[in-house]
């Protein structure tokens, strides 16, 4: 009978654990108007989930999903939260996967969540590392260099920031979708190149080669430009980029080569940081490691990022404190 009593406290233990490692959402209190959440119907809810350990909370790791993912869809690909949970670190995912081109409201926005966070929770407003893929980590990178560039414009500076295969350079997302329409060869491709020219050419007023100044100032990163334009301000803030060289999925899905590969960006972005000074800029580059949800191969993915490599990462900066 002991036996059978220590089995079913042992399950019992289980699923407490499991169930304390569940998200919380919570609602803010204002209206989605410039659409920062979307493939959620008609809804114009904005909302955060937060997984916050029990005792002291040494940090927070905040992950922001790609352009049109859901947050749902999110948790079902990654497992660094599990990883932070057990070592008092708190994960925020907020409900941002689309937004601005300037990123001010997605700004505001965070530091709604953050000062909500920080006021509830009493967790260290130095320690929060910020980071996503494509949409998501363009975000973070945009906070982190306003964070410097601007201080008075977020509420807080980032730890550090990570990022999985994020488009850096406008003026070359430009020429690259130029590229994409002259060549034809996928119509998935095309029509996302189409897209984003027009809108480009709506609110930069044209192409990088009308406007050159617009395009760097728009632009996380530019190549060939001193510092790097805007990732000057990212000298001092760790770094670590996540991209995955598929070659034969450029070649053979896409029709594209190395000059269409987000991580020609990246790793020149890394460089640039490194020349700078900047100790702790790091790029991953895995190789056809990039996996969709449904199963299909593709680089843009959450699955090219090693979650117990990042975790580390984080961890050691936030013991650095």
């Amino acid at each position: 009978m002991n036996k059978y009593k220590t089995v079913l406290l042992f399950f019992l233990l289980v699923t407490i654990s499991c169930k304390s490692q569940d998200f919380e959402k919570v609602i803010l209190n204002t209206t989605d108007t410039s659409n920062l959440y979307i493939n959620d119907g008609e809804s114009t809810e904005l909302y955060y989930l937060k997984l916050i350990p029990k005792g002291i909370i040494k940090g927070a790791i905040v992950i922001l999903p790609s352009g049109g993912e859901t947050t749902k869809d999110l948790l079902k690909q990654i497992s660094i939260h599990k990883l932070a949970f057990d070592k008092e670190i708190a994960t925020i995912i907020p409900a941002i996967n689309w937004g601005t081109e300037d990123r001010n409201v997605e700004i505001e926005t965070l530091d709604i969540i953050f000062k909500e966070i920080i006021e509830k929770h009493n967790i260290p407003k130095d320690n929060f590392i910020l980071g996503g893929l494509s949409n998501g980590g363009m975000i973070s990178l945009v906070y982190a260099e306003q964070s410097v560039k601007n201080k008075k414009k977020t509420f807080l500076k980032p730890k550090g920031v990570f990022g999985l295969d994020v488009p850096l350079d406008k003026a070359h997302l430009y020429e690259y979708c130029q590229r994409e329409i002259k060549r034809g060869f996928s119509e998935i491709g095309a029509g996302e190149a189409r897209w984003i020219m027009n809108n480009y050419n709506e609110i930069y007023g044209g192409s990088p080669e009308e406007f050159p100044d617009i395009y760097r100032e728009a632009s996380i990163y530019s190549n060939g430009i001193k510092n790097g334009g805007n990732a000057q301000y990212l000298k001092d803030i760790p770094i670590r980029m996540y991209t995955d060289l598929d070659v034969n999925w450029l070649m053979n899905e896409r029709g594209r080569d190395l000059y269409d590969w987000n991580g020609t960006d990246i790793v020149a972005m890394i460089n640039d940081l490194k020349l700078m000074g900047n100790k702790d800029a790091n790029v991953i580059i895995t190789t056809e490691k990039g996996i969709k949800l449904d199963g299909t191969k593709h680089p843009h993915s959450w699955s090219i990022m090693d979650n117990q490599d990042c975790f580390d990462w984080i961890e050691k900066l936030i013991k650095n404190n």
